[in-house]
This record gives C-alpha cells, structure tokens and sequence, in this order.
C-alpha cells in the first residue's frame, strides 16, 4: 500500500506512529490519508456497508490532465473515466481494492440545476482535450497527485439509502443535492456533494465491522461554533464520545465512523 502511494501516485508520509502512517501532497503536513496496518484484518463481504470511494479534488483542469498522464507514466491501470457535468474525473483502485476518484470540478458557474438538484450525469470523458491542457514537451517529469489536492468528497456504501439520508440531512444538517432512487448526494454551501451514498451493491447488507479492510472513518472539518451546537444536539440521541477539545466521534447508520473537527 505504501509503495502504491508513495511511488505511483506521489502521495509523501508526513508521520509515522507505530502502525499509523499519515499522507500528504507537496509541502502540505494536512494529511490526505492515514493507513493503519493489522494483519488481522479480513476482507469484507463484497455486499458489506463500507467506502465506495474517497475523492481527491484537486485544484483545476491542468492539474487533473497532470495527474492522468503521471499515474499513467507510473504503471497506474485507471478502472474508469467520467464527465459529471459539475467535474471530469479518473477512477483507480489501490491495491487492497480501495476505490479513489480523483477530480476537478468545472466553474460553479457552469453547474445546471432543476428544483434545486444538480444536475449531474456520467458522460465519457474526453481525454483528449484534457491532455491539451499541458504542453507537449516535459510530460515524462511530472511527480503524480499535484500540490493543493484535498479531499473533496467521501461516497458511501449503504445498505438502506432512506435511513442513511435522514441521518445525514435530518440529523447532521447536510442538504440534500440530488437523488437517483438507489443513490443520494448531500453536501454543505451549495457545493454538488460532500457525501455521497448508494445501495448498488450493499442494499440489505452487513453494516460496517471491525477488524475489516477498508474505511475506518472519515473526518469532517466544521467551524467550533457549529461542532458545540452538534454535539449538543447528537447528545441525547447518538452515542458520541469527545476525545479532548474540537473532536466528535458519531457513528452513522451503517457503522461507518464519522469525526467531526473543528477548524
């Protein structure tokens, strides 16, 4: 996992602890990832609640035709490629079958909504303009995922898509984006999603175990003000538990371990 990320994506170890190790971009200490190492681990259920994918924004176009032809340069197999209207995208795997998307979105301007949703869609991406973005010359120095990638989104396999959208619309407070019958998007600010859930492969599944492979939890940065009024507000109906100041530990519905944190 760690020559996956480190020499084929361009992921850097910014700290290590024991069987942790946290990943960054560039100069960034901000982690990206942590991996946590146990031999023990098992492979899930394939109909298992757990991570569809976690997203990689990163800055703009040029960075994501960078990215395409770096990972490619390194060996890297993409699974798939997409236009979602609101963002072009790559999809891979890592080794232990973790799904990453890693995209750009298109100006806020550009986005279409109808009643409020926006307006997504899975087109075929035209790599061909993307790789126009970088000149011709000079492509074979390019070092993988590019300074200034974050996290842009976490989607989510769930196995009741009703009960997961009343959690995190009702009871955390996301808006919800759009909805397909078997998958919903919610996000915060009007952005096209934070989270996004389907039961594709999960509907009626086993919720979330430990010792499995795959998502342990995933964190959500949220002002100070609005973790205290959270935390508050989940006291009496979810078992939360503070691990010192500005952190919130919430379980959703299907197990999948949610920290809040405040920025």
């Amino acid at each position: 996992m760690l020559s996956f990320y480190e020499k084929e994506c361009g992921l850097k170890v910014i700290q290590r602890d024991g069987n942790f190790t946290a990943l960054g971009c560039g100069q960034s200490k901000e982690p990206i990832l942590i991996l946590d190492s146990d031999e023990k681990a098992l492979k899930p259920p394939a109909d298992a609640a757990g991570l569809y994918h976690y997203a990689l924004l990163v800055p703009d176009r040029k960075s994501l035709a960078a990215v395409y032809l770096s990972l490619g340069n390194n060996g890297i197999v993409f699974d798939g490629y997409a236009d979602h209207n609101v963002s072009e995208a790559l999809y891979l795997s890592d080794p232990e079958g973790n799904g990453i998307e890693i995209y750009a979105d298109r100006p806020r301007s550009n986005w279409k909504f109808d009643d409020g949703e926006v307006q997504m869609a899975t087109q075929p991406l035209n790599l061909e303009s993307l790789i126009k973005e970088l000149p011709k010359e000079g492509n074979d120095k390019l070092t993988g995922i590019v300074e200034g990638t974050r996290v842009g989104h976490v989607h989510l396999k769930v196995t009741d898509l009703q009960t997961s959208i009343t959690f995190y619309r009702n009871l955390l407070g996301l808006e919800l984006t759009s909805y397909l019958g078997s998958a919903a998007f919610l996000s915060v600010g009007g952005y096209h999603h934070h989270i996004g859930m389907n039961t594709w492969e999960s509907l009626g599944g086993p919720r979330a175990q430990k010792p499995w492979l795959g998502l342990e939890y995933f964190v959500l940065n949220i002002p100070q003000a609005n973790l205290n009024e959270l935390s508050s507000r989940l006291g009496g109906n979810l078992s939360t538990q503070n691990d010192g100041p500005g952190k919130l530990f919430v379980p959703d519905p299907d197990d999948i371990n949610l920290i809040f944190s405040a920025f």
